[in-house]
């Protein structure tokens, strides 16, 4: 989803800002901007093996990533009911402070990445996650089950952005290995939560939903030992020059705590309710911590989000149209899935089958950003895909009117996962017109904290909702549903957004044909396809 962004400046790119950046048409949607790139590779591999099974183990790093969402989500009441909770507010912390740790530490685990190098904090993820999905299953109450979700959640901050690091670095410029590696990663991000769901399901239904976290633990655990066999030093060293000194620390501090306050006021005011002082107090101590994180980042010296990248065209929209989309796809995931068990009445297995056209669409989605994105503006694109999340919560909000499973679900469920998809991948290539070639790690880094932040946030505004239009738990139908129309709005207001402010220029004229094959150095057609 992410990179770094010291590792950015390795990269091959033209020094103007709208020249094409080959790299980033890559077919996977997560991750294409910004990817670091050494300007000499040497060989990494030893064999095509090799180089298969390290395109396998980042693929999984991504599905992991997105499948402890899916983990919680289908076993979701079973848990609630041995924690002896059942408050839809408190349910949905299960899900949210996975996402929001997730969030927050994308950019900080990046940098440490960076300095420390991206194998060794790659391997520190999968431990991370391995312990603490080995702590979850034995969980014994609310408090402490959310908290080690939010441990887990850690942990998939850590892989996520060394992961496309790793990747970027390992392979050349425009290659079809490096086309293919990403093409997996985004195939990997809407399977992760069917296949998150598979594992949840199968265990909770059969055994318990305890061994479903201890059998995940295993995996993260062998795939930890995995990573320290296959990749090599070479791809996952420090980047040269670094000092730790450099670090912001201020920024990181005050990022983290005033985005983990904020969306934790609004996750907890469902529960226990806005009359609580605590609630808004810690809301508006978070959002003095976030003045403080902008304050700082013009005055230190290599600050985690610089300020000049909100003076770039089009990032602002594109960062607000992210968070609008995928809180709106956030509620879209947690509602389908209540709604499929509360609603529908199925068991965990028959709802993770209703839930597949997840892949399939997500399938599908993936393939067409390779055939489009080098034909169509990414304008378009985007636009598509927050109407893809628009379309999602719109059809869910009216299944309750009938039974027929292939009226609304599976329609809604094939159509949304165009959002994640091609948001990912319109929305880089736009950035990475959009900014300087020294701000590509960290600007592609702050979009994926926005969507894993946005996920949780979603939740939080949809709780609060669902909470003042459910009469009192009475009316479970019309919570849910004013949860939908929530995401309906915000799908909207995305939608908005990227129509009247986000403008891909490559494709004006023969200008971003003729950029390509500058940067390509060849008068071959730029298809994304050389090796």
């Amino acid at each position: 989803m992410s990179s770094t962004d010291v590792s950015t400046n390795l990269e091959i790119r033209p020094s103007s800002k709208d020249g094409l950046e080959l790299s980033n048409l890559a077919l996977a949607g997560p991750g294409g901007a910004g990817e670091p790139d050494a300007t000499a590779h040497p060989k990494h591999f030893s064999s095509i093996f090799q180089e298969a099974l390290f395109i396998t183990l980042v693929g999984l790093s991504q599905l992991f990533s997105v499948g402890g969402l899916g983990l919680a989500a289908f076993n979701i009441f079973q848990i609630g009911h041995t924690l002896h909770e059942t408050r839809n507010g408190q349910l949905s912390w299960f899900l949210s402070a996975y996402s929001l740790c997730g969030g927050v530490f994308v950019l900080v685990t990046g940098r440490l990445g960076d300095h420390f190098g991206h194998k060794n904090v790659f391997i520190a993820g999968w431990l991370w996650m391995a312990v603490w999905s080995l702590a979850t299953g034995f969980a014994d109450s609310v408090p402490f089950f959310d908290f080690a979700r939010a441990m887990m959640g850690i942990g998939s901050g850590a892989l996520v952005p060394n992961a496309f690091a790793l990747l970027g670095r390992s392979f050349e410029p425009f290659s079809v290995k490096k086309n293919i590696g990403f093409a997996f990663l985004g195939f990997c991000s809407p399977a992760g939560y069917i296949v998150g769901g598979l594992v949840s399901a199968g265990f909770g239904q059969n055994v318990t939903w305890r061994w479903s976290f201890w059998f995940w633990a295993i995996g993260c655990l062998v795939l930890g030992v995995y990573s320290f066999l296959v990749i090599p030093y070479s791809v996952g060293s420090p980047i040269p020059g670094l000092s730790i000194k450099q670090f912001d620390y201020i920024g990181t501090f005050t990022g983290i705590a005033g985005l983990t306050l904020f969306s934790f006021s609004w996750n907890q005011a469902p529960v226990v309710g806005w009359e609580n002082a605590y609630v808004y107090v810690l809301l508006i101590i978070g959002i003095l911590f976030l003045v403080a994180f902008v304050f700082s980042q013009s005055r230190v010296a290599a600050p985690v989000l610089p300020n000049s990248l909100w003076k770039r065209k089009g990032f602002t929209p594109i960062v607000l149209a992210m968070c609008f989309g995928w809180m709106s796809f956030g509620i879209f995931l947690y509602y389908t899935t209540i709604f499929i068990f509360t609603v529908r009445h199925k068991t965990p297995i028959v709802t993770l089958a209703e839930m597949t056209p997840l892949v399939i669409g997500g399938l599908f989605a993936t393939a067409s950003v390779g055939i489009f994105i080098m034909r169509v503006p990414a304008h378009f694109i985007f636009g598509v895909s927050m109407f893809s999340f628009f379309v999602g919560c719109l059809l869910m909000s009216f299944a309750n009117y009938s039974d027929n499973y292939w009226a609304f679900i599976f329609p809604a469920c094939l159509l949304v996962v165009g959002g994640p998809d091609l948001s990912f991948a319109s929305s880089n290539i736009i950035i990475s017109n959009a900014v300087l070639p020294e701000e590509q790690g960290v600007a592609g880094s702050f979009i994926s904290t926005v969507v894993l932040f946005s996920v949780a946030q979603g939740l939080g505004f949809a709780a609060v909702v669902e909470g003042h239009v459910n009469k009192g738990g009475r009316d479970i139908i019309l919570g849910y549903r004013g949860a939908y129309w929530l995401g309906i709005g915000f799908a909207a207001v995305a939608f908005f957004i990227v129509a009247l402010f986000v403008r891909d220029d490559r494709l004006d004229g023969t200008k971003g044909a003729k950029d390509a094959k500058e940067i390509n150095g060849s008068n071959e057609p730029v298809d994304g396809t050389h090796a």
